[in-house]
This record gives C-alpha cells, structure tokens and sequence, in this order.
C-alpha cells in the first residue's frame, strides 16, 4: 500500500511519539532500580521483558497503523523518538522522581516514627519495672537453685540410706 505523502509525515511523527513513550516506560524501569537496589541479575531481566515488550508494541503498532510494511523511516522514527527523549527531557524526569521518591521516604520515615513514638514511650516506661521483675526472677532463680541442690542432696542422702537398709535386710534374710 502506498502512502501519501502527508500520511507518511503522520506515521513518522507517530512513531516518532511512540519511541519517546517507550523512552519514558525505561525511565520508569530506572526510577525502579534506583527506588529499590537489586542485584544485576534481576537488572537483565528486567531490560530482556523491557525490550521484548517495547518490541511487541511497537510491531504492534506497525502492523495496524502501515498494514505490517516496516521502512526505514518507521524505524529510524522509533530510535530517533526514544533518542531524543533519553537526551532531553529524561534528565529532568529523573531529577523530579528522585525528589518526589526521597520526600515520600522522608514522609514514610516521619510516619512511621509517629506511629511508633506511644510503643517507644510505652517500653521507656516499663523498662524500670521490668528490670525490677528481672532482678526478682532472677534472685528467685538463684534461691530456686540453691532449693534445688538442696533437694537433691538430701535425696541422694535418703537414696543411700535406703540402699543400706535394702543391703541390711537382704544378708539378713
């Protein structure tokens, strides 16, 4: 099918916005890798589903926009759009994201620490009775051990006692 002249300017122009989308999608993969650290492994992962969507999208778009007849400017139109976005206003998106990510964590933290300020209270102020119940337990421990080894000392005492009447007894019989 050929194009006019003027249809050919559009679809250039479309694809030309459909390589900046696809500039903008890795974008938001980059704000992800630096938002949350993961290892190189999950970094090619990521890049391999990036591209073969970005791929799929873009034959997609080809192929019901043009009637599947990929040219040369089609491509050059997708590298040139995504090119142009990477050198331009990508920059001052991952400035921005980057502020707007460290105050949402500075809120997040300030949130958090709010939430928790009544359970730190709360433990500052039974850490004096607890340690006083600690101290306690622990003295009845000590004593507990001393009752303990009394016990058994007396038991082992009884145990030969008994021994020795069961021995008195057997050479008596």
């Amino acid at each position: 099918m050929i194009l006019s002249m003027t249809e050919q300017v559009k679809f250039f122009a479309w694809v030309t916005v459909l390589g900046m989308s696809a500039g903008f999608l890795y974008d938001f993969f980059r704000i992800l890798r630096r938002t949350f650290k993961h290892p190189d492994a999950l970094t090619q992962v990521e890049d391999l589903v990036y591209w073969l969507a970005a791929t799929v999208f873009i034959f997609y778009f080809i192929l019901h926009s043009n009637n599947g007849e990929i040219r040369w400017y089609a491509i050059f139109g997708v590298f040139a759009g995504m090119g142009l976005y990477l050198m331009t206003i990508s920059k001052l998106i991952m400035k921005i994201s980057t502020i707007i990510i460290d105050v949402l964590k500075k809120v997040l933290i300030v949130a958090i620490n709010i939430i928790l300020a009544p359970f730190k209270l709360l433990g500052k102020l039974l850490i004096i009775p607890i340690g006083l119940i600690k101290h306690w337990l622990l003295k009845q421990g000590i004593a507990g051990k001393r009752m303990v080894r009394s016990c058994k000392r007396h038991a082992k005492i009884r145990i030969n006692k008994m021994q020795r009447d069961f021995s008195i007894i057997r050479t008596k019989i």
